[in-house]
């Protein structure tokens, strides 16, 4: 009996609380509700990212955001600038060439090679050879009386001889001959031949370095009659020139021959022959 009832009252227990349960909907969902509100509040809100959870909090309502940081402004490459120092271009080789005698104005060494006349030679510089006319003189050519004693003359001061050669403004003449003044040790040659009376001083303009020694020289040797000055004057036709005055012009004679004849009679130039000045008379004829 006793344990009929205790079985009897354990079924009437269960039976209660089915009624209670379902006389009573609402308020169990609603607890149910609460409570999932609840856990989603307290949950964090998650995001599918590509194959990967990225958990995210929520910010609270009324939260001030915190500020982006500002993006970092990268401060330009200094800028470099090169100075590029090139070496110099190496110096292509020397080619041969001729050379180019006493180049410049001063002084310079050759050999006298030949005579040719008062008032040229011929020399060899560094291996060549060179026709140089004197500077400042003019003696007779191949065709005038007194070449012959001009040539000699000139073959005694530098024959075969090393001379200094000293060059004033003018490389050469227009013939191609080199234009120096020539020393023979310490002896000027072409002074000398003007002093002894085988040449005339002969100014042509730029060189003119010693054209006032030259002029007083063949003074001297007019007057004291040296050389071709001592000379008996030439006659034409039979008569001797006449030296008084102004009596001849360039028309008067046939050749530098017959010029230079009276040239040499007649000093100081009687006659204005040379109407330049530039020591060379009838330069139609004595070219």
């Amino acid at each position: 009996m006793v344990g009929a009832f205790i079985g009897c009252l354990c079924a009437l227990v269960a039976l209660g609380a089915i009624l209670l349960s379902v006389a009573t909907p609402w308020k169990a969902g609603e607890t149910f509700v609460a409570t999932a509100e609840a856990r989603t509040t307290a949950e964090p809100i998650a995001t599918r990212g590509s194959g990967a959870s990225e958990t995210q909090q929520a910010t609270p309502t009324g939260a001030v955001s915190s500020p982006v940081p500002a993006t970092p402004t990268r401060s330009p490459a200094p800028t470099h600038t090169w100075t590029a120092t090139l070496a110099p271009s190496p110096t292509p080789p020397a080619i041969d060439q001729p050379p180019t005698p006493a180049p410049g104005p001063g002084i310079s060494q050759a050999r006298v090679v030949s005579i040719v006349d008062g008032d040229t030679i011929e020399v060899e510089i560094g291996g060549q050879t060179y026709s140089l006319r004197y500077i400042g003189i003019e003696s007779p050519e191949r065709d005038q009386p007194g070449w012959w004693e001009a040539m000699e003359a000139n073959r005694e001061l530098v024959g075969g001889q090393t001379v200094r050669l000293e060059r004033d403004v003018s490389e050469t003449d227009q013939y191609g001959r080199l234009l120096r003044y020539v020393y023979a040790g310490d002896l000027l040659v072409n002074a000398e031949l003007v002093r002894r009376g085988y040449a005339l001083a002969a100014t042509f303009p730029p060189d003119v370095a010693y054209a006032d020694l030259f002029a007083q020289l063949e003074a001297e040797a007019r007057q004291d009659g040296r050389g071709l000055w001592a000379s008996t004057p030439v006659t034409r036709q039979g008569t001797t020139w006449n030296c008084d005055g102004n009596l001849y012009d360039c028309g008067d004679f046939s050749s530098c021959e017959e010029v230079m004849s009276y040239w040499q009679a007649c000093p100081g130039d009687p006659s204005r022959l040379d109407g330049d000045h530039d020591g060379r008379p009838c330069e139609s004829l004595c070219r």
